[in-house]
């Protein structure tokens, strides 16, 4: 069974001002009619929403971020268990900078999801 078989298609008839401005906003958004009319489907009917492409990058950028840190912290609990680490290498500064990067990646992201849940496709 195709994609196509498994949709219906739906037509929705909308005032000429109100189809300009449905357009403009697609446009602003960086995304087609077709998927803003699915998300708020997908809103009406409690599903989880599509993210948008610009939205998704911050993940793919947030992913490469927490494995580079998760590399920095795996690097520093081998050296600590081997006893690679003399004392007073290791501060504790160490381990804030890593909060730190994690603290600034998460409030990235719930930027980004906060932004996605409160853009509304319907006023």
């Amino acid at each position: 069974m195709t994609d196509a078989e498994m949709s219906r298609m739906a037509h929705v008839r909308l005032p000429v001002a109100e189809y300009e401005e449905f357009a403009l906003a697609a446009k602003r958004l960086g995304d087609t009619r077709s998927n803003l009319l699915r998300r708020a489907v997908r809103e009406i009917i409690q599903r989880p929403a599509d993210l948008l492409e610009k939205e998704l990058g911050v993940f793919d950028e947030a992913v490469y971020q927490l494995k580079a840190v998760g590399r920095n912290l795996n690097q520093i609990t081998r050296a600590i268990h081997m006893g690679e680490l003399k004392e007073g290498v290791f501060d504790l500064s160490t381990v804030t900078t890593v909060g730190a990067a994690v603290a600034q990646l998460d409030c990235r992201l719930t930027e980004v999801i906060e932004k996605s849940r409160l853009r509304r496709v319907m006023r």
